[in-house]
């Protein structure tokens, strides 16, 4: 195989996963908005959210939607600031969990000091195995905060276990296509949670 051909079957590839998403993960993705409005607009919640590698990216990059925003040109010149915080970005605080209590614990530490039944955990595991995600979710659990994870494939313990609320897990196999899945499932959340929040036409929610 060339690189073009390379290439181009990547994007298909690509192209393909997004085409299994609409068929697959359309109502799973409209209760992950519905969740975030709720946490939001009912409960005056905070959202937290965690994964590992590419994952902790994706992490801070849904944070950084919520509290800032998705985009300006829902009929809305400004909105209000939402709070989310990745529990990706302190190193001190995740090198000392690491230290003292092991990497397994980085997440489930954190949310143990911070989560509350009103707020949301977003966990992001390509998997659905990494020990420190299946803690977070197992943590969240325990205290009644509800959650929502990105998975891809078989979605591994977190799915056996049913350790999450809701489960957006893209119709994939290759890590890199459930990744650009997650992005695009999360960027269709926020999209519907601004329309619904922000925007003076709103949503019609069937």
């Amino acid at each position: 195989m060339n690189i073009n051909d390379r290439i181009k079957n990547h994007l298909r590839m690509s192209i393909k996963t997004k085409e299994e998403m609409v068929k697959k993960n359309v109502e799973v993705i409209k209760q992950a908005a519905l969740a975030i409005v709720e946490t939001y607009y009912k409960k005056g919640g905070v959202v937290y959210t965690f994964g590992n590698g590419g994952s902790a990216a994706d992490a801070q990059h849904i944070a950084g939607e919520l509290l800032c925003m998705l985009r300006t040109n829902h009929r809305f010149e400004y909105r209000f600031p939402l709070p989310a915080h990745a529990l990706t970005t302190d190193s001190s605080v995740l090198t000392a969990v690491s230290n003292d209590l092991g990497f397994e614990h980085i997440f489930s530490r954190q949310l143990e000091a911070l989560a509350k039944p009103e707020d949301l955990v977003i966990g992001i595991t390509t998997s659905g195995n990494s020990p420190d995600i299946v803690n977070g979710f197992k943590l969240a659990k325990k205290r009644g905060v509800k959650s929502i994870a990105f998975l891809g494939g078989s979605g591994g313990v977190i799915i056996k276990q049913k350790l999450a609320d809701i489960i957006v897990n893209i119709p994939a196999q290759d890590v890199t296509h459930i990744q650009e899945g997650h992005v695009a499932a999360f960027h269709a959340i926020c999209d519907v949670m601004e329309q619904l929040l922000f925007s003076d036409k709103g949503l019609e929610i069937k």
